[in-house]
């Protein structure tokens, strides 16, 4: 496989993943963004800003170690492995990003932004 032929099926593998984890993700972060930010208009720009970093992420990784066409991984196997070992560096790279941030916005006392809303005490009654 040439140099350029296996770059490109990293950055497209990259995107492809991305937009499978944004999918996969994006109700629960359009939730956790209105519930930190309080404000419509915040949570759309840290979900946004979540999303390109999901997509850049990776491709920085891809674009500083890429090793596609280098002679030393003269098999299409090792290319592979290299190629997906990237892949998922770059995805676990964004989403500990993305979970730190998270993080650090959960009130510390006791309250889960991700558990709900409380019930509500005077139905028991």
């Amino acid at each position: 496989m040439d140099g350029i032929t296996a770059f490109g099926m990293e950055v497209l593998g990259s995107m492809a993943l991305s937009t499978v984890v944004l999918a996969k993700l994006q109700g629960r972060l359009q939730r956790v963004g209105a519930e930190v930010c309080g404000r419509q208009a915040g949570a759309e720009f840290w979900v946004s800003y979540t999303q390109l970093m999901m997509f850049i992420a990776p491709l920085m990784l891809i674009a500083f170690f890429s090793r596609a066409g280098n002679p030393a991984l003269a098999g299409t196997v090792e290319q592979l492995k290299s190629s997906l070992l990237l892949l998922m560096a770059g995805q676990f790279a964004g989403l500990v990003l993305m979970g730190r941030a998270v993080w650090k916005s959960i009130p510390r006392n006791g309250a889960s932004l991700l558990a709900g809303p409380a019930p509500d005490k005077g139905a028991a009654s």
